[in-house]
């Protein structure tokens, strides 16, 4: 596993529980492995303005609500950029087949001369992110082991993170196992995978 990678997402993160309420934070009792999620915005020159994030059943789902960021000379490398983090335990405390999301891209930094009609007059982007399919069995099936065995109102030991970033390209993911035992408040990344982002560094 890359070192960097390591390093960068073992930095400390606020985390927001129960964000909307078509989610719950994460429950040791629930049947699911539940998750922790991290948004961002790899678009420089851009805010992002998440206006819905939708389930399957309708239900709502995590919504960060506006997202800032970008590759620059201050954050060069996608692991760098901030990130807006809350916990959830996505589609009925199992992870969500997929995900609607609907947003726009507002300035940013944000423009002083912008009217509050030229905001919502942005156009306004769809994209259905597929989550479950992506994330290998044995995985999610760790993370609820170790959910069955953790002490009540205690977090597990293990934890299932989902990483989406807004790019040039769309949106794309990433997903990541964190493990306490290695140390800090989460661990450090012990399994990964999801789509190369490297391409979207500053050379």
């Amino acid at each position: 596993m890359n070192t960097l990678r390591r390093q960068i997402f073992g930095l400390p993160v606020a985390v927001l529980f129960g964000a909307t309420s078509g989610c719950r934070a994460m429950d040791v009792g629930a049947d699911g492995p539940g998750m922790i999620i991290e948004y961002r915005n790899l678009i420089n020159g851009r805010s992002i303005s998440v206006k819905s994030a939708t389930l399957p059943d309708g239900l709502g789902f995590s919504n960060p609500g506006s997202v800032s960021g970008g590759i620059n000379s201050r954050f060069p490398k996608w692991q760098r950029v901030p990130a807006a983090t809350m916990a959830t335990s996505g589609d009925h405390r199992e992870l969500p087949e997929w995900v609607d999301f609907e947003w726009s891209e507002p300035p940013y930094p944000e423009d002083p001369n912008m009217s509050l009609e030229a905001y919502r007059a942005l156009p306004r982007q769809k994209q259905r992110l597929e989550i479950k399919r992506r994330i290998p069995p044995a995985v999610v099936e760790e993370a609820i082991a170790s959910k069955r065995v953790a002490q009540p109102g205690k977090v597990a030991d293990k934890t299932l993170w989902i990483y989406i970033f807004w790019t040039p390209d769309g949106i794309k993911m990433r997903w990541a196992m964190r493990d306490r035992a290695t140390g800090g408040p989460f661990g450090e990344i012990v399994r990964e995978g999801g789509d190369d982002l490297d391409r979207y560094n500053l050379k």
